[in-house]
Parts: C-alpha cells; structure tokens; sequence
C-alpha cells in the first residue's frame, strides 16, 4: 500500500513537472534576456563616476537585478525589467542594441549623458510597450530612426539637445500617442510633418534653423526657387543676343557666297 501511494505521488509530481516546464521556459528566457540587456549594457558604457558599480552579476537569485542602481522591475522578487533611470549619471559611449533584450520595458531614461554614434535603426520595433524614452542632452547624431513609430504606446519622446541631422520621419508624426515631443537644438532640416496630436507646438522645434513649415515659418524652397529664377533670367538675357548672333552669321555667309555672273 505504500508503495503504491509513492508511485502514485511521483507519477503526480511528474505530470505537474511536465506541465509546468513550458510555461517556466518563456518566462526565464525573457528574465534572462533583461539579465543580458543589463550586463550589455554596464559593459559598452564607460561609468567614470562608478553609478553603476552595484550591478554585479552572477547571484541570479529572484529579483536581484531590481536593487540595482536605477533599475525598476515589475516585482521587487521577479528579474523583469520595467524601468531604467541613468539621467545624469555621466555615461559615456554609444547606444547599444541590445537594449532591446529588456522586451517589457515603459520608461527608458539615458537623458544628460555623453551617449554618441547612432541610435541602431532596428531596436525600436523590438520595444513594443515602452511609453517614455529620454535620450535629450547627449551627443547622438545621424538620422531619427523612422522604426520610433512601431511604438504603438510611445507617449514621451526627448530628443533634444543632440546632433541629429536629416529629416523628422513622417511616420513619426501619426504615432496616436504620442504627446510629448522634442528635437529642439538638432540639425534637423526640411518640412515637418504635420503631427496627428496638435499639443506638441513650437517650442518642440526650436533651435534647427533648417526646419521649416508649422508651426515654424514656411518652407521657402529657396534653392529651388532662386534656381528657377536665374534659369528664366539667364534665358530671357540671351534669347536676344542668340537671336541677333543668328541673323549676323546669315548674313556673313551671303556676303561670303560667290556671285553668279
């Protein structure tokens, strides 16, 4: 009878096991993605005033990763990141890629640093769920990657005070939440598109003095206009003198032709 009880308890224990395997999978694989979005990172980032010399990997226990310095997890036992706060921290080098690994990330803040490079184009559409991202007060350049409207819930978006150049996508411009914009003092240039969410005003746009359109002044096209101007100047300015150029060398070549007697 006993013996039939404990067969009968680890047959049990064994069905639970193979159960519950396939749902545990998936959830250590994603904490284990945070663990190596983390350590990324601490890794590719100098820190010369040491705000990240608590991340020390290797404990793996439950929720060790959420006590360190500027990270925030969903649970304070649960190694799934929901928040990283670095502003101000005087980091330095470029923006990694493999921030994407934190999946389930809402707020991302790197602003007041020394981040430079650019941003990669592809780890956007990988943070699906991030509302706010700060990475205004760095020294980033390059083009505003177009992937930031794959945020389907992107709120925030500061990008001000950097060294970005080319022109704000136009995809950016229907994200349906976005609320909160900035690329104040960028090298940004041409037409802005005209944003879906009338909130975000001028003061969004300051300080690119090669941006045009609303709410900043209108586009002028001078290039092209001054272009067109001078190819009408220069061609209504030699219309005459091609005219009379014609009727001298007619005449030169009758003069030149030998009379018939």
């Amino acid at each position: 009878m006993m013996v039939a009880k404990l067969v009968c308890t680890i047959f049990i224990r064994t069905c639970l096991w193979v159960l519950l395997v396939p749902s545990l999978t998936p959830a250590m694989e994603t904490m284990e993605s945070d663990i190596t979005c983390l350590r990324s990172l601490k890794s590719q980032l100098k820190d010369p005033h040491a705000y990240l010399s608590n991340w020390v990997f290797g404990n793996y226990s439950d929720g060790y990763i959420c006590s360190f310095f500027g990270v925030h997890c969903w649970r304070s036992n649960y190694n799934k990141v929901i928040s990283i706060n670095l502003g101000g921290s005087g980091l330095e080098g470029e923006f990694t890629s493999d921030v994407k690994l934190c999946s389930l990330i809402e707020s991302l803040n790197l602003t007041g640093n020394n981040l430079s490079g650019t941003l990669p184009s592809d780890i956007f559409s990988s943070l699906p769920y991030l509302v706010t991202l700060d990475l205004s007060n760095n020294n980033l350049a390059g083009k505003i990657p177009s992937s930031f409207s794959n945020m389907s819930y992107l709120n925030t978006l500061l990008l001000d005070h950097n060294r970005f150049t080319g022109r704000i996508p136009s995809e950016l411009a229907s994200s349906p939440r976005l609320k909160q914009f900035s690329v104040t003092h960028n090298d940004l240039k041409g037409l802005i598109p005209e944003f879906t969410n009338g909130k975000i005003s001028l003061s969004s746009f300051e300080g690119n003095p090669d941006l045009c359109g609303f709410p900043l002044d209108p586009c002028s096209d001078s290039f092209y206009s001054m272009a067109i101007i001078a190819a009408n100047i220069a061609a209504a300015a030699f219309f005459p003198v091609g005219v009379c150029y014609g009727w001298l060398y007619d005449s030169h070549k009758q003069r030149q032709r030998p009379r018939r007697r």
